[in-house]
């Protein structure tokens, strides 16, 4: 028997020298895939929160500065005195006319304004836009004057927030110290009734929106704003 060469390797070693087999590399490119995938995949989920969470902060922050703007301009409401524009009535009341979805007022407050001083103002929502401002300044004598200025042509409109889908108004009334007071669905004074023309603005206004972000979630809020306007 011939004896082997000394440097030469034993027969188990020679055999862990001859490297992977295909089925080993398979399997080790199998299980790294795997981690990739897993790396990718909670890479992905991390991107997608932090672009939700910059969405819910943008869609929150936007509806507390619609919110903030409609009490600015509402509770800035001015006892703007107007007749009706008809030769035998010197009827004065307060320029402050709402219906359940739009509301026009006199106001303080304005915001597209730039000459200053008061603003009329009007509140609605357009179903393709969203909620919308039109202002121009309060620069008229009578209701017929007022009616002749179009706050929603392009001139004087302008979108508040895209994410109001609705808005609904309510108006509070309360005749004196004992009344309890109601609310009311529309306001228009000209009629006449029995308040007195230093009383002819709303208590306060309710005011429900209705928002929705781009992943269709649906928040209502509400909001009362007090009328602390006094006549001139």
């Amino acid at each position: 028997m011939i004896p082997a060469p000394a440097n030469s390797p034993a027969p188990g070693r020679a055999a862990r020298c001859r490297g992977f087999t295909l089925i080993e590399l398979m399997l080790a490119i199998t299980i790294f895939a795997m981690v990739v995938g897993v790396i990718f995949s909670s890479f992905q989920a991390g991107i997608s929160a932090w672009q939700g969470g910059e969405r819910d902060i943008a869609f929150y922050q936007s509806m507390r500065a619609v919110t903030d703007l409609l009490f600015r301009e509402i509770s800035g409401t001015y006892a703007y005195k107007i007749n009706t524009g008809e030769l035998d009535s010197h009827k004065e009341f307060s320029a402050f006319f709402g219906t359940s979805e739009s509301l026009v007022l006199v106001s303080t407050a304005t915001l597209r304004n730039r000459i200053g001083g008061l603003s009329l103002i009007e509140l609605w929502v357009d179903d393709d836009r969203g909620l919308m401002i039109g202002e121009a300044p309060a620069l008229f004598g009578d209701y017929a004057e007022m009616r002749g200025i179009n706050l929603r042509s392009d001139e004087h409109a302008g979108l508040v927030s895209g994410w109001v889908k609705k808005m609904k108004l309510r108006y509070f009334r309360r005749d004196g110290d004992d009344d309890n007071g109601v609310w009311l669905e529309q306001w228009d004074v000209r009629g006449g009734d029995s308040r007195s023309n230093d009383h002819d603005l709303p208590l306060m206004v309710e005011i429900v929106l209705l928002f929705e972000d781009i992943r269709g979630h649906k928040i209502e809020q509400s909001l009362l704003v007090p009328v602390m306007s006094r006549p001139f």
